[in-house]
């Protein structure tokens, strides 16, 4: 329920009250609104979905809400007919009023210095989960990353044309990540040169690092679904918190494998991990986005704040905020696109190669593939396939054979490994398993 106050010029009080009393709301009048002898208060509770209309029928019957307008959360309301009206407006959609979309984007707002520090905190824990192989430390960082306010407030002020919101939600995302990137290298030297894990640790090799390695279209759907899911509790009456565990889970984990990445000298990691991280912030807000636009909160006209620029130094500022972000997502779609290229030829290469007679009986049960997007890299790209095996046989020419097709349909220079993983099957006659996996290489 919400209890909303209204300050009510004494010539518009009666079509106020007959709106109100048209749809059986409940409420009551204080002569002299405030220090406005001329003014009325009308205090009228209604239930959340209907706050909207609400305000379009007063709207219609020609109050002004710009006058005093405020909306407050009721924890509970009883008068005549309470139920019925609850009742009436429960299959209703739920979608909020724009004046209260915006409102409640901007309360989840931190200041820039708290902000920071959590991301800053945020990417620690990370990386701590990372090298310690532990997703439930990595599930931490995602819980206090706030990353999803300046998600969220961006998309509300480009549906709702607050250019000046929009700026600034911007600003804070380019910032956060930034900053949570170089903390997680930071963090991450630290921990190799005190010896916390081995300096010489195959960081590759590890479960949770090898998943966020590049960009991939399952990624990027991860980061549209996760966005849209966002907004959609936005607009609604749904958890947004819930849902920013989600958001962080696509961001903060890879920035802190870009982290490491630097830390260990490892750079084509670092920088497929930074083009995935990206990639899934310009997922998201495309998928916030594109959810506010679907509920109808751009068919209103907005308030249509304007950055402001009143000086050199400002306007240098946004200009350069906004160059960078076009540089960035530049960028992220040239490596996108031939990211998932390369996947693509080498999922079909991989595919052709395993349909092969001699083959028969192998499956694969997991793949990885190395950053092989632009940049400065002249070292062969490397892609990792478990295979599942339940016949003795060695097949030691695979890791060649998958080389050679993956190389000729990609025109890459490419590493390719092979980890075997034997099975015993019921009835073969084969000795015990499953046994542990063995690894060979081909390199093209």
């Amino acid at each position: 329920m919400r209890l909303l106050h209204l300050s009510v010029p004494t010539e518009d009080r009666d079509a106020v009250v007959d709106t109100i009393e048209e749809g059986e709301f409940g409420y009551f009048e204080t002569v002299g609104g405030g220090d406005r002898d001329d003014h009325t208060l009308v205090s009228v509770v209604v239930p959340a979905d209907a706050v909207e209309h609400v305000l379009e029928d007063l709207d219609a019957a020609g109050y002004d809400d710009s006058t005093f307008t405020v909306s407050v959360e009721t924890q509970f309301a009883n008068f005549p007919g309470i139920d019925g009206i609850q009742d009436a407006w429960a299959d209703t959609p739920n979608k909020l009023a724009p004046r209260t979309l915006r409102s409640k984007a901007k309360d989840m707002r931190y200041n820039t210095r708290a902000y920071l520090w959590m991301m800053i905190l945020a990417a620690v824990v990370a990386v701590a989960g990372l090298l310690l192989a532990s997703p439930a430390v990595v599930v931490g960082s995602m819980v206090i990353a706030p990353i999803v306010s300046p998600m969220l407030t961006a998309s509300v002020g480009a549906v709702r044309s607050d250019r000046a919101m929009l700026y600034e939600s911007l600003k804070m995302q380019v910032a956060g990540l930034i900053v949570a990137t170089l903390a997680a290298a930071a963090f991450s030297l630290a921990v190799k040169e005190f010896f916390a894990v081995p300096q010489a640790l195959a960081i590759t090799s590890l479960e949770l690092v090898a998943l966020r390695t590049s960009p991939g279209l399952l990624s990027i759907t991860v980061g549209l679904a996760a966005g849209a899911a966002g907004a959609f509790g936005l607009a609604t009456k749904g958890q947004v918190s819930i849902v920013g565990v989600m958001i962080a889970a696509a961001l903060i984990p890879t920035a802190g494998v870009a982290g490491i990445g630097l830390a260990w000298a490892e750079f084509q990691l670092g920088l497929g991990a930074l083009v995935l991280l990206f990639a899934t912030i310009v997922a998201v807000n495309v998928g916030a986005f594109s959810m506010l636009w679907y509920l109808g909160y751009q068919d209103e006209p907005g308030p249509g704040r304007p950055i402001s620029t009143d000086s050199l130094g400002r306007t240098l500022q946004v200009g350069g905020t906004f160059f960078l972000i076009f540089v960035i997502v530049a960028f992220v779609a040239v490596g996108f696109v031939q990211q998932s290229a390369f996947e693509r030829t080498a999922n079909g290469a991989a595919t052709d190669v395993l349909n092969r007679a001699e083959y028969q009986g192998l499956e694969v049960t997991e793949s990885s593939y190395e950053y092989t997007g632009i940049g400065p890299f002249t070292t062969p790209t490397s892609v990792t396939y478990s295979i599942r095996r339940t016949s003795d046989r060695a097949h030691a020419n695979l890791p060649r054979a998958l080389d050679r097709r993956i190389a000729a349909a990609t025109g890459a220079n490419v590493t390719v490994q092979v980890r075997f993983v034997d099975y015993q099957v019921s009835g073969t006659g084969s000795d015990a398993g499953p046994r542990p996996g063995r690894a060979t290489t081909a390199r093209g």
